[in-house]
């Protein structure tokens, strides 16, 4: 028995399941999911943040008889994780909440956190430079020691050209509009992105 050729195997079998379920979901509307859980990941409450733990949304799969999660929201604070990527956590506990176990398989999105003032009305201009490239984003408002500020958590779609959208960030920092950090860059097989690898 060749046991490289059976997980080689296993392995295309999940992708492939994997992948019709991204396309499902994909086709699916937000308020039609049924499956949703909280996934719970685990912060350093003395970061710039100051909370020690973050929920996102997922969406309950069973691919190739194993159970998975399917992101299906932004995070504002955990870093490493993205939009459509597909992960494992442990069980839930009494109200529901699972923990977060590792990736198993990126969707292919990116996630930047950017930060700025709430009444700069120049950030509307710059954010249409993301919004023409694909992005999209969920928005909270902090008080933090500096004063009130919004906080965008930028999706970044796996069409959309990475190197361009962190130029547009980064310009939007040097015009003092926002500050922003990489939540996880997505750099495909094809290298378009500038940053860091999976």
């Amino acid at each position: 028995m060749d046991i490289s050729r059976n997980s080689r195997n296993y392995r295309n079998r999940f992708e492939r399941e994997v992948n019709r379920m991204r396309r499902e979901a994909d086709r699916t509307s937000e308020g039609s999911l049924g499956s949703l859980v909280k996934i719970r990941f685990d912060l350093d409450a003395s970061d710039w943040h100051g909370h020690g733990s973050e929920t996102l949304w997922a969406e309950r799969l069973c691919a190739d008889g194993r159970e998975v999660f399917l992101i299906r929201n932004s995070p504002f604070f955990v870093r490493g994780i993205n939009h459509l990527d597909l992960v494992e956590a442990t069980a839930g506990d009494q109200r529901g909440i699972h923990t977060f176990g590792s990736v198993v398989e990126r969707g292919g999105h990116s996630t930047y956190m950017v930060l700025f003032e709430p009444d700069d009305r120049r950030v509307s201009s710059q954010w249409m430079m993301l919004e023409d490239a694909g992005c999209s984003f969920e928005s909270m408002a902090l008080s933090l020691s500096i004063g009130q500020r919004i906080l965008y958590s930028v999706d970044v779609p796996a069409r959309a050209n990475l190197t361009d959208v962190y130029a547009a960030l980064a310009q939007g920092e040097a015009m003092g509009l926002w500050m922003f950090q990489e939540g996880h860059a997505h750099v495909s097989s094809q290298g378009r992105g500038p940053l860091q690898q999976n």
